[in-house]
């Protein structure tokens, strides 16, 4: 049973991964953004200043809501797809990214 917004949130975040609808890492997600296959991006609470920086410059540019996750560590957001750690994940299907946007 899922106790909290942040399980709730990682729940959801492993979901859109198992369906195949997430892409993973700074780089990959930059790459898809660019192509227009992302509707949302979630990045940890802990990423470095210049990685946020990535992030947020790209998705501004390209008008892609990005969020950053509370209490949401490289390491939870990462177990939560089956890595051991992520910084930030792309999500490629509407629905999915509407489900997570709720979950913030």
């Amino acid at each position: 049973m899922i106790k909290n917004s942040k399980e709730h949130l990682l729940f959801t975040v492993g979901l859109a991964r198992k369906a195949g609808k997430t892409v993973v890492g700074t780089d990959a997600v930059c790459d898809e953004i660019r192509k227009k296959k992302v509707f949302l991006v979630l990045y940890a609470a802990d990423v470095s200043a210049n990685t946020e920086k990535r992030i947020t410059d790209c998705c501004t540019y390209y008008g892609i809501p990005h969020h950053k996750a509370p209490d949401v560590d490289k390491t939870a957001l990462g177990s939560a797809i089956g890595k051991a750690f992520s910084a930030c994940i792309g999500i490629t299907d509407q629905n999915l990214s509407e489900l997570i946007s709720r979950s913030l």
